[in-house]
């Protein structure tokens, strides 16, 4: 399955209605609807100044999966995964059951599994042995091209370690044909120069995925200047430069090309509300479920999950409201 070709599609399709009627009906027949974004764990190694890891006041949660509670996850929700992303919000080379995951996934057939880190963890043996338990992409986080900007935007991180990694999975790759390389690069007003060098990242290693997202506030941070709107020229020239690059070595790009404003708005009407499940070792895939008393789907029944989504489909009233997140804002070109 290309997960992103049902990104585009989803781009695609206007109607958010007659997307959030899709997701229902997939839910009746029991078939896959969710995007599973799962840390087994909740501590991160660096204090990226974007992160809330570099709020000095943020103490983070030391809990942690075993490896009964990933089977019990995996049995609740894999089966109705379209895609599982390890490590979200955390460092997911901190968790030594990783393989664990991956094969339980595999073996309840989710179509696209993907693995997010800073790289620092990772050697070239752990990196392959991710790829032979089945994971279908790395994703790797990097906010800066130069060695100056990249490890002042993540304290802790070596430029050099950064380019072993990325060696490591282009040889790699060589071997597990499946194996996709993501970079995800957060831009801000200070590390935004240094988005004109990518293009020889891309020349030099095999990455298959680059997504640009524009920085937004995440809790509290050490970097505060989120009004990278300013920069919208500059942006503008960069990204499309480097979106003609991605289509010269076929690298699939997922770019917000109009830069939000410092306040963010989505519609009452987004299929996320139902598509977007996060687990962690403290909350599991929608409020007040606990895989202990009921399975996933006997708590949605007991919700009126389908309920909900016919109200949406056929009574609610889509306007926008201000929101602290937003999901799904970029043009995907593959």
């Amino acid at each position: 399955m290309n997960y992103y070709k049902i990104l585009r599609l989803n781009r695609l399709v206007k109607s958010e209605r007659l997307k959030i009627f899709g997701v229902g009906i997939l839910y009746l027949f029991r078939k896959r609807y969710l995007n599973i974004f799962f840390d087994p764990n909740l501590t991160c190694n660096f204090k990226c100044k974007m992160c809330y890891f570099s709020d000095p006041d943020y103490k983070p949660e030391k809990s942690r999966m075993d490896s009964d509670f990933i089977n019990k996850i995996a049995d609740n929700f894999f089966k109705y995964a379209l895609k599982l992303q390890i490590g979200c919000g955390a460092e997911p080379g901190l968790f030594l059951h990783n393989d664990q995951i991956i094969k339980s996934a595999k073996k309840h057939g989710v179509p696209h599994i993907s693995f997010t880190t800073n790289a620092s963890l990772l050697s070239y043996g752990k990196i392959r042995e991710l790829a032979e338990a089945g994971l279908d992409e790395i994703i790797i986080s990097m906010h800066g091209t130069s060695k100056d900007v990249y490890e002042s935007m993540m304290p802790g991180a070596k430029f050099e370690k950064l380019h072993e990694v990325l060696k490591s999975v282009t040889e790699i790759k060589t071997e597990f044909k499946q194996f996709k390389l993501r970079i995800n690069y957060t831009v801000n007003p200070d590390n935004i120069d240094d988005l004109n060098s990518f293009g020889d990242y891309i020349e030099r290693y095999s990455i298959d995925i680059l997504q640009i997202r524009p920085i937004r506030k995440l809790g509290n941070t050490e970097y505060s200047d989120f009004d990278l709107k300013r920069k919208q020229e500059q942006y503008s020239e960069v990204v499309n430069l480097l979106e003609e690059k991605c289509k010269k070595y076929s690298v699939v790009s997922l770019i917000t090309h109009k830069l939000p404003e410092l306040k963010l708005y989505r519609q009452t009407l987004d299929i996320a509300k139902y598509t977007y499940c996060y687990i962690s070792p403290k909350y599991f895939g929608v409020d007040n479920y606990n895989p202990n008393t009921a399975t996933f789907r006997q708590h949605l029944k007991k919700n009126n999950f389908l309920l909900h989504i016919l109200n949406d489909v056929f009574l609610t009233r889509n306007r926008r409201v201000e929101a602290s997140q937003n999901f799904g804002n970029y043009d995907v070109e593959i």
